[in-house]
């Protein structure tokens, strides 16, 4: 009896110690994700973005372009004084903030999204998004250089019209000084008054040659 009490005994530590053997060492399993070199390492969070601050920082950086564009074609205290030349540049301003804005904010969502594939989530629906952001950074980014290209070239128009508008003034100054019609070419405001003029001219010359047909 004693003889079968010391093998059920002899038995159960010989289970203990397969059970220990296939179990192996018992170090916590947090300890193992940080040293065994087969397991990716964790990525420290990115810090919290303040979406405020990006926002007044492309506010920033749209204000100085437009204005250091209008300042390239135009006269400061033109653009200072005149209520319409404010009014449009306010508009471009907020135009190109929101393009900024909306240009690193998908930066960092682009920069995120590759992060996160990168530490091991490659589903097939995150490249469908990487794919999807990208061509809408490239969207983006057309619009904010066509809108440049825009901008800058309704700041080229306003510079000519403001320099025929002055010739135009100087031209009515010297006529009336003189005390007769202005001379020189007459400057007309706007392409319909000009082809009005043409239209004009032409209809003159058609009565003119009738009038010599005639006699």
């Amino acid at each position: 009896m004693p003889e079968d009490k010391k093998s059920i005994k002899s038995q159960a530590e010989d289970i203990r110690k397969e059970l220990d053997d296939l179990i192996g060492n018992n170090d916590p399993i947090q300890s193992v994700i940080e040293t065994d070199p087969e397991l990716p390492t964790k990525r420290d969070l990115p810090a919290r973005m303040s979406y405020s601050e990006l926002k007044t920082s492309a506010s920033k950086k749209a204000t100085k372009t437009i204005t250091s564009l209008m300042k390239f074609y135009l006269d400061e205290d033109i653009i200072e004084r005149d209520e319409y030349i404010i009014a449009k540049k306010k508009i471009d301003e907020m135009t190109m903030s929101s393009l900024i804005y909306q240009l690193q904010a998908g930066e960092r969502a682009l920069t995120t999204l590759l992060e996160t594939i990168e530490d091991g989530e490659i589903a097939p629906r995150m490249f469908e998004v990487l794919a999807t952001l990208q061509k809408s950074m490239l969207d983006i980014i057309k619009s904010q250089t066509m809108y440049l290209m825009a901008a800058e070239e309704g700041a080229k128009r306003m510079a000519r019209d403001i320099e025929l508008y002055k010739k135009r003034d100087d031209a009515q100054t010297i006529g009336e000084a003189s005390g007769g019609a202005p001379t020189g070419d007459t400057v007309q405001r706007g392409t319909k008054d000009l082809m009005r003029m043409i239209q004009n001219g032409i209809l003159d010359d058609q009565i003119e040659d009738a009038e010599i047909t005639e006699e």
